[in-house]
């Protein structure tokens, strides 16, 4: 019925079992129990079993005696071992284990290390070779004398090691050995029948071992953080399991087919109820339900898309009270019948977690009547049924600033969601075990079709966060709604306009080298200028939709500096060195004008050297071990940063800390070759310096520019210096300095920036 491994020798369980008999009928373990029961009487509590010390590789293992309390202050597996005997509990996380260690079943289950599936390698110090003795290669065992004789005389004969009395563990409830680098588990977990809580997370695991199958009893398994991509099948049918974390891996899809069941051996001891022969065999046959009791799903931060939840409708989880989904690849809208998630299905499910799956774009069918739906970060189109958002963590306190963040963006003007997500690019897979990388972008279209034939013209707006963190869902309000708002255009002879907005990603620093974000932005106009217009009629959106000959570049902060840098002009007679191996985008063809709000401008500025612990605006200093996860620049790449994630917090590290532009550049290699290589500067991508190339050979030109930045605004480098940069140059440059504007300002709800539409009217159409 269901497919196993070739079991462990049939025996194993039983000459445990023996042993365990045999020490419970033994003379030293009733005058154990006699001194346990004295001693309990005089109010003395429980003494500890009998102390041993038994040579393992070439190390001594600390014994179970008294004599040794006080000397595991720090957490050892000799000494973690040691605890889990006397209370059937194990704990060994962070140890940074490759394995789990055999004293783990040689000492809680009695196995001799030479049964192991995986036996420890047999060495001889050789400190401790006597000099002369028949163990030391240099010499020959004295006449009369075997080698094994001599090796019983200097480290005891194994006659003498079995004859020692062997102490009784309690039998393990719960292991925990997360945030160690396992690569695998040792078909000898199987044998802990009685365990209830395992932890396995954040390791480095893609199978379990078809033993797990054995743990009838387990209650709670946490996976979370390792390497899986697909249910391991050994676990579809443990009967007892409630708690199922599998989350941050990289499941695409969940199949419930072949699971494996138990082995007989397990159905003897993990049950308890089984105790012939017969019983055990017909239990093998048996048909046996997926997860019969599971009440806690945790399946988010994997690769799951809709289609990849269809066997949820095949498996019913009438149990199920919690289920987590979120951050997946999720795209469309999600129909909770077809994937199993609906009433019938799971009829007392509480809450369901679909947040930040940023290309849902809606949810029809009904769920159990008592379920909370979370759908935060979701890009729900309007008029689609939006269950309440759900309260499921309320021992969580609210995180203050994400709380203003919420407060600032209430109001009663609308806040549309993009019509479209479309991918503009698709990198390989950047290591062995990552997943190619598409990057792409969000379309929102006007609500009516446009009556002039050469089609809407096009506003792209670039995200912030310092090129470390941020996403495409931050397009201020007043930009989601500028497709919506009717120009007067001079171009039209006095009808009516509408524009399109594009909110791209891009990649990523430090994984990703500034040079290479630039590319992202290369590539950004190349798709719309080739193939955005055909992938609109495709969607069924008519012809000619957009108008690539009127381009506006725009973006806050980090996007202001991209929407700068991509389409300024720089002097053909400049060195590659000179501009940094960038001359702005290769076909600047459209690109009517740029227009950058709070821009990050000068990569030289003090402001990005200077140690700032902590960032008055964030009123904490960020931990390292917080940011770690993040700085690493082998690490795949990425093109998005959920807001308020836990990579949020690098900005204000590299302010901390005054790692800006070191981190843009950590990764970037040398461009050309031989006599002729450099390597881009800090000095060479700024705006002020690009801004003086351009005055000093004569260029004097550049597309009209609407420079928005708050008065008050700490957060990039003051803009005295950039602001003269422009003087003397032509083409337009038009300032708006909002007095008590703060960074991002224009994510307040209310703002309108009707200065900017009015400048935007006139200069692009």
């Amino acid at each position: 019925m269901f497919g196993r491994d070739s079991p462990l020798r049939p025996s194993m369980r039983e000459q445990i079992a023996a042993k365990r008999a045999e020490y419970q009928n033994s003379p030293a373990a009733r005058r154990t129990a006699a001194s346990n029961a004295s001693t309990s009487a005089a109010g003395g509590g429980s003494p500890a079993p009998p102390s041993r010390r038994t040579a393992h590789n070439g190390s001594t293992r600390l014994g179970f005696g008294a004599e040794d309390e006080g000397k595991l202050a720090d957490k050892t597996v000799g000494g973690e071992i040691k605890r889990a005997v006397r209370s059937g509990k194990l704990d060994l996380c962070a140890l940074s284990l490759s394995a789990i260690p055999p004293e783990v079943y040689t000492t809680l289950l009695g196995i001799p290390e030479e049964d192991l599936s995986s036996p420890p390698p047999k060495f001889i110090p050789s400190s401790d070779i006597p000099q002369g003795s028949a163990l030391d290669p240099n010499t020959t065992p004295p006449k009369g004398l075997s080698r094994d004789e001599e090796r019983s005389l200097v480290f005891g004969s194994k006659a003498a090691a079995k004859k020692e009395a062997w102490v009784e563990p309690e039998e393990l409830t719960s292991l925990r050995i997360a945030e160690n680098a396992l690569r695998g588990v040792e078909r000898e977990i199987g044998m802990f029948g009685a365990m209830e809580r395992l932890d396995l997370s954040r390791n480095q695991l893609k199978e379990l071992p078809n033993s797990i199958a054995d743990l009838l009893r387990l209650t709670s398994l946490d996976l979370s953080g390792n390497s899986f991509t697909s249910l391991p099948p050994a676990i579809l049918v443990l009967p007892a399991l409630q708690v199922l974390d599998i989350s941050h891996n990289a499941i695409h899809t969940l199949s419930f087919a072949d699971p494996i069941g138990p082995s007989e051996d397990g159905l003897a001891y993990g049950a308890g109820f089984f105790t012939t022969s017969f019983e055990r065999q017909a239990q093998l046959k048996m048909k046996r339900p997926i997860l019969p009791v599971l009440r806690s799903f945790n399946l988010g931060f994997n690769k799951l898309n809709i289609s990849g939840l269809k066997e949820l409708s095949i498996v019913k989880f009438e149990a199920m009270r919690v289920l987590n989904l979120e951050n997946n690849l999720f795209q469309g809208v999600l129909d909770y019948e077809d994937t199993g998630l609906d009433g019938k299905s799971m009829p007392i499910l509480a809450s369901l977690v679909l947040c930040r799956n940023t290309n849902l774009r809606g949810v029809t069918g009904s769920l159990a009547e008592s379920a909370k739906v979370d759908l935060s970060g979701c890009n729900l189109r309007e008029g689609t049924p939006q269950p309440p958002p759900s309260t499921t963590n309320d021992s969580v306190a609210p995180n203050p600033q994400q709380a203003s963040q919420e407060e600032k963006i209430k109001s009663d003007k609308p806040i549309p969601n993009p019509d479209l997500t479309i991918v503009y690019r698709t990198l390989p897979a950047a290591t062995f075990d990552s997943e190619p990388l598409p990057v792409d972008f969000d379309i929102y279209l006007p609500s009516q079709p446009g009556k002039l034939k050469k089609g809407h013209a096009l506003v792209i707006w670039f995200h912030g966060g310092g090129l470390l963190q941020g996403n495409k869902e931050n397009l201020p309000p007043h930009f989601r709604r500028l497709p919506n708002y009717p120009f007067a255009s001079p171009a039209s002879l006095g009808e009516e306009e509408n524009v399109v907005v594009i909110s791209p990603n891009y990649r990523l620093a430090p994984q990703t080298p500034i040079l290479d974000i630039l590319d992202d932005i290369n590539q950004l106009l190349v798709y719309v200028r080739t193939k955005l217009n055909d992938r609109l009629a495709k969607e069924g959106r008519g012809g000619n939709i957009v108008d690539t000959s009127r381009i506006c570049l725009s973006g806050g902060s980090a996007g202001g500096y991209l929407a700068l840098i991509a389409g300024l002009e720089v002097p053909k007679q400049c060195s590659d060195e000179e501009v940094g191996g960038y001359r702005g985008l290769q076909d600047k063809q459209g690109i009517r004008c740029l227009a950058p709000f709070y821009p990050i401008t000068d990569l030289t500025d003090a402001f990005w050297g200077t140690e700032t612990d902590p960032v008055p605006w964030m009123g904490r200093s960020v931990p390292h071990s917080d940011a770690k996860l993040h700085l690493n620049s082998k690490s795949p790449p990425i093109c998005t940063a959920l807001s308020g994630g836990p990579r949020s917090i690098l900005y204000p590290y590299m302010l901390q800390h005054a790692l800006f532009p070191s981190l843009l550049f950590q990764s970037q290699k040398s461009i050309g070759y031989g006599l002729d290589a450099f390597r881009p500067s800090p000095l060479s991508l700024s705006i002020p310096h690009r801004n003086d190339l351009a005055r000093s050979k004569g260029l004097g030109q550049h597309v009209p520019t609407y420079f928005v930045y708050g008065t008050v605004d700490d957060k990039v480098q003051p803009m005295d210096i950039t602001l003269k940069s422009f003087e003397g140059l032509k083409g337009g440059f038009e300032v708006e300095r909002v007095e008590g504007g703060d960074h991002a300002f224009d994510e307040d709800a209310e703002v309108e920036c009707e200065e900017f539409k009015q400048w935007l009217g006139r200069t692009l159409l």
